[in-house]
């Protein structure tokens, strides 16, 4: 028991750092364009005091590309400080649909590394579970990752839901989905560890080229 709990500690630190790089890396790529932004505000200044008119057009775009820029930071601040807020509780509801998008927004610029387009099917009625919220998200990113990872041809994966309200389940499904993937699929012990904790398992739909999680039925 001890030696899955230190398995289940080692991944959340892992995939927390992930998710925390890739976001402070998007800041760092915001700051940047900012400081170019600035860098030509002063040229323009420097050219003023010596006589040259400003140029108002030219101000205007830089001005609104600062704007862009700070919007798109306090976006990513933003959901940096939700996914940090995701390890407050031990046991809460999640909505499943919510914390699939979250994830997916979150995870986005790693996501566009993969080229593949990550589509959702919303369910009929929100789909609840009670869990620990932060190893659902890391549990969803590993499946979207394997998802895009075994997504062959058209590179599309289509994520749905199940229709039982009373028995939770998420579908992941490829165009074609590469055999070797399919054929080991969440057999790593990270992989045990998260699905035993979360109290899911995992069900290979091999017609679809996919695979669901399934949470155990309501009573």
């Amino acid at each position: 028991m001890v030696k899955d709990e230190n398995v289940l500690t080692n991944e959340g630190m892992r995939f927390f750092g992930r998710m925390s790089a890739t976001a402070t890396h998007e800041i760092k790529n915001t700051l940047a364009i900012i400081n170019e932004s600035a860098g030509l505000l002063k040229d323009l200044s420097i050219m003023a005091e010596k006589g040259s008119p400003l140029p108002p057009a030219r101000i205007n775009d830089i001005s609104r590309m600062l704007t862009r820029q700070v919007k798109r930071a306090d976006l990513i601040l933003k959901k940096l400080n939700r996914f940090s807020h995701s390890v407050d509780l031990s046991t809460e509801v999640a909505d499943l649909e919510k914390t699939v998008s979250f994830v997916l927004d979150l995870a986005s610029p790693l996501i566009e590394k993969q080229e593949t387009a990550v589509k959702i099917t919303a369910p009929v009625s929100p789909m609840m579970v009670t869990t620990n919220l932060f190893y659902l998200e890391n549990m969803i990113w590993r499946a979207v990752e394997t998802a895009c990872c075994a997504a062959k041809e058209k590179k599309q994966v289509i994520i749905s839901f199940g229709t039982d309200l009373t028995a939770p389940s998420i579908w992941f499904s490829m165009d074609t989905g590469k055999n070797t993937l399919m054929d080991d699929l969440f057999g790593s012990k990270e992989d045990r560890a998260l699905m035993t904790y979360l109290d899911i398992s995992i069900e290979k739909n091999k017609k679809n080229n996919g695979f669901g999680f399934l949470w155990p039925k309501c009573i």
